[in-house]
């Protein structure tokens, strides 16, 4: 296969520049000398000429000008890998300041903008908000590194669940949103019934053979969420015109249960 010129030396382009240069002039003046003076006593002379002549102009010129050009093209790829190093480097900088380094979904910013532009583009939408249900035990009694765990499990769940247009972000220490364009009630209900069974059934092993079952409330809206946890939680809860939140929840709950609310489809 033919060397790329570019990986070729400067002394070998040089050699090759000139060889061509050569090459060419003794064959013109071989020509042309024939032609009008035929063969006499200086046509070796001239012929001589023809070859000492390329060679002294084209090798240092010819040197020079390949380095030059070998110096460029080695500016010219280290720009190239300085272009593709910054490309990755915004392209993490951007995956920072949009997802959430623990989950992998968006982050909180990032959810609420998609949120908003989002929102009014369907008649008929549907938004879920997941609070993991007592998730400060998990961290007193295990560590953060195993909270941190928890968290990343959900996150898979998330991926595993949602489809393609439907938006996910971690909107709070254990707290995410769920978006769920041109949904209906009865669909954002049954998403929600699976994404529930999903995380209740999660293989979460905080300690050798001891599985924690991750419980968590999902709401669209304060109300929804208190009535969910008032009746028990493991459930999900369509959002109704007439429920009123209260800071006062209910007294601490079994920590293995799920519970799950969901707003009226048309959210605006």
């Amino acid at each position: 296969m033919t060397e790329p010129v570019q990986s070729i030396s400067p002394i070998r382009q040089t050699a090759i520049i000139s060889a061509i240069a050569v090459l060419l002039s003794f064959t013109l003046t071989g020509f042309f000398y024939l032609l009008f003076y035929g063969v006499d006593g200086r046509f070796w002379q001239a012929m001589t000429m023809a070859i000492v002549v390329p060679w002294g102009i084209s090798i240092p010129l010819g040197l020079y000008m390949s380095k030059q050009r070998f110096k460029l093209i080695q500016l010219t790829n280290r720009l190239k890998d300085t272009q593709g190093k910054l490309r990755k480097a915004n392209k993490a900088l951007e995956l920072r300041a949009n997802f959430d380094g623990m989950t992998g979904l968006l982050n909180r910013d990032s959810f609420l903008s998609q949120l908003s532009k989002l929102r009014g583009d369907q008649d008929s939408n549907a938004l879920l908000i997941v609070d993991v249900d007592h998730f400060k035990d998990i961290n007193d009694n295990f560590g953060h590194p195993v909270g941190d765990q928890a968290l990343n499990l959900l996150g898979k769940v998330f991926h595993k669940i949602l489809r393609k247009n439907d938006i996910a972000g971690r909107i709070g220490g254990e707290e995410f949103g769920i978006f769920l364009p041109d949904t209906s009630a009865l669909e954002g209900q049954i998403i929600g019934e699976m994404v529930r069974h999903e995380i209740e059934s999660i293989i979460f092993e905080p300690c050798h053979n001891i599985r924690h079952v991750i419980t968590a409330a999902m709401k669209n809206a304060d109300a929804a969420l208190f009535t969910a946890k008032r009746r028990g939680r493991n459930q999900v809860v369509l959002y109704e015109p007439g429920m009123r939140a209260n800071s006062s929840l209910p007294g601490r709950e079994r920590p293995r249960d799920l519970s799950l609310t969901m707003s009226d489809s048309n959210y605006r």
